[in-house]
C-alpha cells in the first residue's frame, strides 16, 4: 500500500486532521504509526462510539496502524458517571464497554481475534495504564505546568460541561491528564470526534515543552501528535435547542448522538424493530436539508464521507419504483426538490442499519454477552 492510499484511508469520513502534511512526514520517515481512542464508560454504546469510532479503526488497521482503545476508568469517575461507583466503573469498562466495541469492530468485518494476537489491536483500562507509573503523573503534572486556569477552563467541554458553570476540582484535573495519557502511550496518532479537539490541541501546543516524556519520530526528534476527528452521526431529534451560531465544537457536540438521550440514539445492539420505530419517529422535514440527521447518516453512515456509495430505495411503482443512489449529491438534491420523501429514505436507512448490525446483535445474543448488557443495563438504572 502506497503512502497516499494509507492517507486516504486513514482520512476518509473525518472532519478534520491536524495535520495531513504531518501525517504524511511520519509515513514517508518510517515512523511507526501509533493510534488511541479514549471512552468514557458512561452508558451504552451507540451508532457514534460503536460503528463510527470502530469503523475508523477498522480503517486506520487496514492502514498498518497500531490502534489503542483506552477504558477511561479515571476519567469515568472524574466526571461522576455510573454514579462515580469505582468498581461499578471498572466492572463496566472490561465486561461490557471492551466487548461492545468488539462487537461493532465486528460490523466492519475486522477479524478482532487475529488483531488483538498479533497486537494490532489493544485495549487498555486506564487502571493498568496508570498503576506503579510514576512518569505518567510526571508528565500529568509536566502538562498542567504549560496550560493555563482559562485554558483549562475552556476545555471541559470534552466532558460534555459548559463553561461558566461552577466547576469542581476533579474537572480541572481532566483535561491534563487526557492529554498525558497521550503521551504515556505514546500516541502519534490521537483520534476522537470534535468534542475531543481542545485536549488534542494543547497536546500539540505543548509537544515541544514536554522535557519528561517527550514523543519522538523514527529520527528521534520531537514531535507533536497528528489529531485526527471523525465526524459525529447527528442525533434522532434534530437541532432543536441547539444554538448553531456557535462554534463548530460545541455545535458538534449538541447536534451529535447522546447515550445520556436514549430516544436520540441508536444502540449497536438495538433489535430489528427498535431499529425501525426510532428511525420512523427521526426529525427530518421534507425538503430540509440543513441540520437533518436522516441526510447525515447517509453521508457519514452508508457513503463513509465521501460522494460515492450505494444505497435502494425501495417504493411502490406509482412513487417512483426503486432507485440506487451511488452519488450523495443526487440523493441530497433529489431530497431537497421534494422527490426523495422522508419515509422512504427512513425505510431505507432502517434496514441498512438492521443490516449492518446484526453481527453486533448475534455478539450480544450470546449468553455471557447477553448477561453482561443486562447487568450494565441495571447498573444504568441505578446510578
Amino acid at each position: 500500500m502506497t503512502t497516499e492510499e494509507k492517507i486516504e484511508l486513514i482520512t476518509r469520513n473525518c472532519e478534520e486532521v491536524i495535520t495531513k502534511e504531518d501525517l504524511r512526514r511520519l509515513l514517508n520517515n518510517g515512523t511507526e504509526l501509533h493510534h488511541y481512542i479514549g471512552f468514557e464508560i458512561s452508558g451504552l454504546v451507540h451508532l457514534g462510539t460503536g460503528y463510527i469510532s470502530m469503523g475508523k479503526v477498522a480503517d486506520f488497521l487496514r492502514a498498518g496502524v497500531k490502534c489503542q482503545i483506552f477504558l477511561a476508568d479515571f476519567h469515568t469517575y472524574l466526571n461522576n458517571k455510573l454514579g462515580g461507583n469505582i468498581e461499578s466503573i471498572r466492572w463496566a469498562a472490561v465486561n461490557y464497554f471492551k466487548e461492545a466495541l468488539i462487537a461493532s469492530l465486528k460490523c466492519h468485518e475486522v477479524n478482532v481475534d487475529q488483531e488483538l494476537k498479533l497486537g494490532n489491536l489493544t485495549f487498555i483500562p486506564g487502571f493498568d495504564l496508570y498503576k506503579n507509573n510514576l512518569v505518567h503523573w510526571e508528565t500529568f503534572m509536566e502538562v498542567g505546568k504549560h496550560v493555563t486556569l482559562s485554558r483549562d477552563l475552556r476545555s471541559i467541554s470534552i466532558m460534555g460541561k459548559k463553561q461558566g458553570n461552577e466547576v469542581d476540582m476533579a474537572t480541572l484535573f481532566y483535561p491534563p491528564l487526557q492529554v498525558a495519557d497521550i503521551y504515556t502511550m505514546k500516541v502519534n496518532l490521537a483520534h476522537a470526534g470534535m468534542d475531543q479537539r481542545k485536549a488534542h490541541v494543547i497536546a500539540r501546543d505543548v509537544a515541544h515543552k514536554l522535557t519528561i516524556n517527550p514523543l519522538l519520530d523514527a529520527q528521534g526528534e520531537i514531535i507533536a501528535p497528528i489529531a485526527i476527528h471523525h465526524n459525529l452521526i447527528a442525533g434522532l431529534n434534530g437541532p432543536e435547542k441547539v444554538d448553531t451560531n456557535q462554534g463548530s465544537e460545541e455545535t458538534a457536540t449538541d447536534l451529535k448522538m447522546s447515550k445520556s438521550k436514549p430516544s436520540s440514539a441508536i444502540f449497536v445492539h438495538d433489535s430489528p424493530d427498535e431499529i425501525r420505530e426510532k428511525v420512523r419517529k427521526a426529525y427530518g422535514p421534507p425538503k430540509e436539508i440543513k441540520f437533518n440527521p436522516l441526510l447525515n447518516w447517509v453521508k457519514v453512515l452508508i457513503f463513509w464521507g465521501e460522494d460515492k456509495g450505494s444505497l435502494m430505495i425501495e417504493r411502490p411503482e406509482k412513487f417512483g419504483g426503486n432507485i440506487t443512489y451511488t452519488n450523495y449529491g443526487k440523493l441530497e438534491k433529489d431530497y431537497a426538490e421534494g422527490t426523495l420523501f422522508p419515509l422512504d429514505l427512513k425505510n431505507a436507512l432502517a434496514e441498512w442499519l438492521i443490516n449492518r448490525l446484526e453481527p453486533a446483535r448475534n455478539y450480544f445474543a450470546e449468553e455471557e454477552h447477553k448477561k453482561d448488557l443486562e447487568k450494565m443495563v441495571v447498573l444504568l438504572n441505578k446510578k
